[in-house]
């Protein structure tokens, strides 16, 4: 095999420091190692702590000082958020103001499949329904089915008049009122105002009265 042949390397010359700062990459790299400029005084007569007059600088001028702490953010005073108002009170005319849109919907349903207790017009009616078969005609889950027929219950749409029977895979008896029915409950019981904030309360005179207190709004 021929013999392997080693270039020479040249030694490397050392890089000046003017040379090294000509580069503009390197502008900045070295700022910490420049002294200052001296700092002219006042040219009032004063004299600094080690004796010299004014207009020299003295040995401790010539050091870099050292950065100024950094100044603490200001503390802002707590932000108080202002709780969302309450729905405005109004009387209700209407059966359907004091439903919430689910509410209307299970109490609709109820009324269109239920039967009549007698042969007049506007007679109540009477159905007997689980949550399963209710939930399917409202579109609605069945748990929010059994929420919305309590508080129809305690709003007095409607009545329970017969329980469940499990053997025979039958639900609940209600008594579905009319809304003549509604109203006349209603006015008897007080609850003729309505709120409607998340949901739909049902308010008594004493309740929205300054100073009275009133039994528990229904909701």
């Amino acid at each position: 095999m021929p013999p392997t042949v080693t270039k020479r390397r040249h030694p490397m010359e050392p890089i000046s420091y003017d040379e090294l700062m000509s580069n503009a990459g390197m502008s900045g790299f070295v700022s910490f190692l420049e002294h200052p400029a001296p700092v002219q005084g006042n040219n009032q007569g004063l004299e600094m702590e080690t004796g010299a007059k004014a207009g020299t600088v003295g040995a401790t001028a010539a050091i870099p000082q050292p950065y100024p702490s950094p100044v603490a953010p200001a503390v802002l005073p707590p932000v108080f958020v202002r709780q969302g108002r309450q729905g405005r009170i109004r009387r209700a005319t209407m059966v359907e103001d004091g439903h919430s849109l689910a509410e209307q919907a299970v109490y609709e349903v109820l009324w269109q499949a239920a039967s009549p207790v007698s042969d007049l017009g506007d007679a109540d009616r009477t159905i007997r329904i689980g949550y399963h078969r209710l939930a399917q005609m409202t579109r609605l889950s069945w748990v929010s089915v059994k929420a919305n027929l309590r508080t129809l219950e305690r709003k007095l749409a409607l009545e329970v008049t017969g329980s469940e029977n499990s053997a025979t895979r039958e639900g609940k008896c209600y008594l579905v009122y009319s809304r003549t029915s509604i109203l006349e409950r209603r006015k008897r019981a007080g609850l003729e105002w309505v709120r409607r904030t998340r949901g739909v309360e049902l308010l008594s005179q004493a309740t929205i009265a300054l100073g009275r207190p009133g039994p528990k709004p229904v909701a």
